[in-house]
């Protein structure tokens, strides 16, 4: 089965976004996949030429899966089978929880710009350093190089440790407790609301083992998710080239991908393009982990 096998089958999945979004958003994608017309080329390029933009930022190299010299990775037929294969991942994974006093830590890379422009039209807005104390009592931040400590107010979805340890780590009960919370008036709005807020929490927090789990689990519940884009990225300092899956859904106009790696299924980030227009988003997780002191990084 080839890449765009992996397409086809993925977009064949149940219960897809309006028709008219759900056309725009298969032409991007195949075209982006396969090369397409020339217009759409000048779309699929600058998603490769903005990625690597980012990367410049983070210290990574980003190329297109499928080179003659790449690794061999095991493909996946559809969204559903990698986001199981992320959950089993993230259950084996050895994790030790933070004490109440201890702080989590989440640095990424955030990058924005036109699809399509040179790397030194795109906008790099940055590294975002944000500690967490594990019993939700305050969170820390860097200003101007100075570190920031304030209290924690009550978000939805949760940020702090303590309150994403006591979700539920049932999938269908916690899809269930995102909808009560994410909003949205039709049915097509429920699932955007919902998938973006499961996203977020993947985003912007280190999560226990279960519960990333049944994060990924919910998601495959969400109709309209759809394998789509295969990357590959080098970590600075790190090797061998890591080979990136793209999980997207077509949300509020724009195609939300949810980044992992191919090989082990660890999370990378996420990024989004528009369909109709040329804004990009880019987020890449460089480093997280739970450290003793607020300011300190693992």
């Amino acid at each position: 089965m080839n890449d765009l096998d992996i397409l086809r089958d993925a977009w064949a999945e149940p219960g897809p976004p309006a028709e008219a979004s759900r056309t725009a958003a298969r032409t991007a994608l195949l075209e982006r996949a396969s090369g397409g017309t020339r217009k759409r080329g000048r779309f699929r390029l600058g998603i490769r030429v903005a990625v690597v933009a980012a990367a410049v930022a983070v210290g990574v190299t980003v190329v297109q899966a499928g080179d003659e010299d790449g690794p061999v990775v095991r493909p996946v037929s559809n969204a559903s089978q990698a986001l199981e294969r992320a959950a089993l991942a993230a259950e084996a994974r050895p994790f030790t929880p933070p004490r109440p006093d201890q702080w989590v830590y989440i640095e990424s890379r955030t990058l924005t710009g036109p699809v399509g422009a040179p790397p030194e039209n795109l906008r790099d807005t940055g590294v975002r350093r944000q500690w967490k104390r594990a019993d939700g009592t305050k969170s820390a931040r860097l200003e101007d190089g100075k570190l920031v400590v304030s209290a924690t107010p009550p978000t939805t979805p949760p940020s702090d440790y303590a309150s994403l340890a006591a979700l539920p780590t049932d999938p269908a009960a916690l899809l269930q407790w995102v909808y009560q919370r994410a909003g949205g008036r039709t049915a097509e709005g429920r699932y955007s609301a919902a998938y973006s807020m499961l996203c977020a929490i993947l985003r912007d927090n280190l999560l226990p083992p279960k519960t990333e789990a049944a994060v990924y689990r919910a998601i495959t519940r969400i109709p309209g998710v759809t394998a789509v884009l295969f990357l590959g990225l080098k970590m600075e300092g790190r090797s061998p080239e890591r080979p990136v899956l793209g999980l997207g859904r077509v949300t509020e106009g724009r195609h939300r991908e949810l980044l992992l790696d191919r090989n082990g299924y660890a999370y990378l980030g996420e990024g989004s393009a528009a369909i109709e227009g040329d804004a990009l988003n880019l987020t890449v997780r460089v480093r997280s982990g739970v450290v003793d002191e607020a300011g300190q990084r693992p």
